[in-house]
């Protein structure tokens, strides 16, 4: 394989032309971009011709300094991938060059971003990380959340796919990469870091976003056991990581790695899963499937007494009544009936039917209510927190014609006994209880 970039290497200078005007107009558009140079910065490319430099500030008044090169050309029926490259403590990214190279800028169109850190602050820090002391000093300022929100206002604005975006850093930034996927997994669709580390109890945030790991076997400044032992973890969590470790090579790995024709191809072949990736036929089985939830629905299944009292207002007498009531799986376990048994409920003749049910898909629990007090049917979903489940109840009060929501709390005290509480809502907002429900299951069952 031939490398992509050898020693003394010159990038060839092109302007912008129309592409330019375009990228000055998002950039007037999105507010927080000034097209002006910061002395102060070092400038993290050697294509300034490509590059252009700009600040950026974000929501908390934070600036970052970064260069940003855009495809040569743009067309206005497709979006491109975005390559954030993030330096090392040295200042510059090689990655950003080699695709500023023409060659590279035919086969790979892409946005790339180059943000400048600046000299007191750091990418990303992970918590807790043996011998990186040199690397990842106390006190420095972490660009990340800048480095983020800039991306994020950058895809609103341009023709970028959010499918396709890329993460690639040396050293301070092979560190910042990886900080890159632990802050926000779901934006990146594949991350390169070089001569880096992360903590490996954090692996799980990486499992989902493919890696490719780059390490010297002799680097003095970052040991190489950063690189192993993230693998190692990564592994184990299930993550689609490659790893390539340079026998008796130090530190400044750059042009062996960015120089990998075949790392460029694997880098743009990766993408996040979109809706049109997803398979119907998957996704309406899982839909069929009964889970966790229908499995404890079902522990319901038997012969109940309920002990009722009804508050017609808040300041007057309960009403009681017991209520017997069967519930019985339905269409394969993954509802549950309930039927209240004919009774006299204060007074006059009553008798109920409802269903249960668990929405995997919207995550929430579902159920219809119709009795002989009325000719409507009531609906509500709930939402579990440990043995509590909370309902919101909709029904057509009789006397206005309008459809109200009713508030309801079940609790769950064990397999063999629940509780219901349900409110009603006065007209000045507050709340009184209307009704109570003391389930138990019955004796016997029968």
């Amino acid at each position: 394989m031939n490398s992509l970039l050898k020693s003394g290497d010159s990038v060839s200078v092109r302007t912008y032309s129309s592409s330019l005007i375009v990228l000055m107009i998002w950039a007037a558009g999105f507010g927080s971009f000034i097209c002006a140079p910061l002395s102060a910065q070092v400038s993290p490319t050697n294509s300034p011709l490509y590059y252009k430099e700009s600040i950026f500030t974000d929501s908390k008044g934070n600036a970052l300094v970064y260069h940003m090169m855009i495809p040569e050309e743009l067309r206005i029926d497709r979006k491109y991938p975005l390559v954030l490259v993030l330096h090392g403590r040295g200042g510059k990214a090689v990655a950003a060059d080699i695709l500023a190279q023409p060659e590279m800028r035919k086969k790979f169109p892409c946005f790339v971003i180059a943000p400048s850190s600046g000299k007191k602050a750091i990418w990303a820090r992970p918590k807790i990380m043996k011998n990186a002391e040199r690397i990842l000093q106390i006190g420095l300022q972490e660009r990340m959340p800048e480095v983020l929100e800039l991306i994020e206002g950058l895809i609103k604005n341009s023709p970028i796919d959010r499918s396709r975006i890329y993460v690639t850093g040396t050293s301070l930034g092979g560190f910042g990469s990886f900080g890159a996927i632990a802050s926000k997994p779901e934006l990146f669709a594949a991350a390169v870091p070089l001569c880096g580390g992360w903590e490996p109890s954090g692996a799980a945030n990486f499992s989902k976003v493919p890696l490719w790991i780059f390490h010297g076997e002799s680097d003095p400044i970052v040991p190489v056991e950063r690189s192993r032992e993230m693998v190692r973890a990564l592994k184990a969590a299930g993550s689609p990581v490659k790893y390539t470790e340079f026998a008796k090579t130090g530190h400044n790995i750059l042009r062996k790695t960015y120089g990998k024709e075949d790392l460029w191809e694997w880098i743009f072949d990766q993408r996040k899963a979109s809706a049109t990736d997803v398979d119907p036929m998957q996704k309406w089985m899982e839909f069929m499937t009964p889970g966790p939830e229908h499995q404890a629905l079902m522990k319901r299944v038997g012969k109940w007494n309920i002990d009722i009292q009804t508050w017609m207002n808040p300041d007057s007498p309960p009403q009681k009544n017991v209520l017997k009531c069967e519930y019985k799986p339905v269409l394969g376990n993954r509802y549950l009936s309930q039927q209240i048994m004919p009774m006299d409920f204060n007074g006059m003749p009553f008798e109920a039917h409802g269903f249960i049910g668990f929405d995997t898909i919207k995550n929430i629990y579902v159920s219809s209510w119709i009795d002989t007090f009325g000719t409507g049917i009531a609906t509500g979903t709930g939402t579990r927190t440990e043995k509590v489940i909370t309902w919101t109840w909709i029904q057509t009060d009789p006397a206005t014609g309008t459809s109200s929501a009713t508030r309801a709390v079940e609790e769950l005290i064990s397999d063999d006994e629940f509780k219901f509480t349900i409110y009603m809502t006065l007209p000045d907002g507050s709340e009184f209880i209307n009704m109570t429900q003391h389930a138990r299951r019955s004796p016997g069952n029968d």
